[in-house]
């Protein structure tokens, strides 16, 4: 693993019953996107990242839970929420409209809270005008290192194939750039067979990536959202690089460094969420 205290973070997820009602609205397109509401007071959204599901976020949705009504929700074809067009009707506006239903429901105030690839569709919902309150990202995957030729195609055949912890595993070394000896941490982890069961999603974080090669410096002024770009001080350059040109962009955007890497430590995120979101 990259380090012991993210191995036993990832060790200790609360997956199953978490004594929460599961809840649903409609996109857009008809799928049925799941969520968990917990807490009182104002609402705030919680958007996953690449492999992340909303059992991954119980943490920070708990933590977050004593001042916010938090809505932690399924990313379409993740956990408890459906996926109704596949990967022939993937486009990251299917995303935006997701998001846009959970806004619905908890409000035209509500903040969002954005990990890794989530914050590419939060990014384009505030571009699009869709209302949010304000909205923290943690370090959105604009840019990156070139992937291989043949990534997709071979991506593309292990899922089509139902050889999902190749899937997982190529996404992990090749997109998210982990060492092998991180993977077969991983392997080793109650997460893994999460991992495997959103397997099929790989491909739509790659093209989210794939498709967002820079920042947006053109659609940054129109944004007015209050926004906290997030970056973790052990993260590669070019993604804190991207975390502060996005945020000097952005006409209310602030930036702010933990000390970690890039998987979010909820633990320490939540009370700097929390201060952002009361202001």
């Amino acid at each position: 693993m990259a380090n012991q205290e993210t191995a036993a973070s990832l060790g200790n997820i609360g997956f199953g019953a978490r004594g929460l009602v599961l809840e649903h609205v409609t996109s857009a397109d008809g799928t049925r996107i799941a969520f968990e509401k917990s807490g009182e007071g104002p609402p705030v959204i919680i958007l996953g990242g690449g492999l992340n599901e909303k059992a991954m976020f119980a943490d920070l949705a708990e933590l977050l839970s004593e001042d916010f009504t938090v809505y932690n929700y399924d990313r379409r074809g993740r956990g408890n929420s459906e996926d109704n067009g596949g990967l022939s009707g993937y486009t990251i506006d299917r995303e935006v409209e997701d998001l846009a239903a959970v806004l619905e429901a908890a409000g035209p105030d509500a903040a969002v809270f954005a990990n890794c690839t989530g914050g590419l569709i939060a990014m384009r919902a505030a571009a699009q005008g869709v209302p949010m309150g304000r909205m923290a990202l943690y370090e959105p995957t604009y840019g990156g290192h070139q992937l291989p030729e043949s990534y997709m195609d071979d991506l593309e055949r292990m899922v089509a194939a139902d050889h999902r912890a190749d899937a997982v595993a190529l996404f992990l070394k090749e997109n998210v750039r982990f060492s092998s000896e991180t993977i077969e941490g991983f392997k080793s982890l109650p997460i893994w067979p999460s991992f495997e069961a959103m397997a099929p999603t790989t491909l739509y974080d790659s093209i989210l990536d794939a498709n967002h090669e820079s920042v947006p410096f053109d659609q940054l002024p129109g944004i007015r959202v209050p926004t906290l770009v997030i970056g973790g001080r052990e993260s590669p350059s070019w993604l804190i690089d991207n975390c502060h040109a996005l945020a000097d962009g952005l006409p209310n955007g602030q930036y702010v460094c933990m000390n970690e890497g890039h998987l979010f430590n909820q633990k320490a995120g939540a009370p700097l969420l929390t201060v952002f979101f009361r202001s």
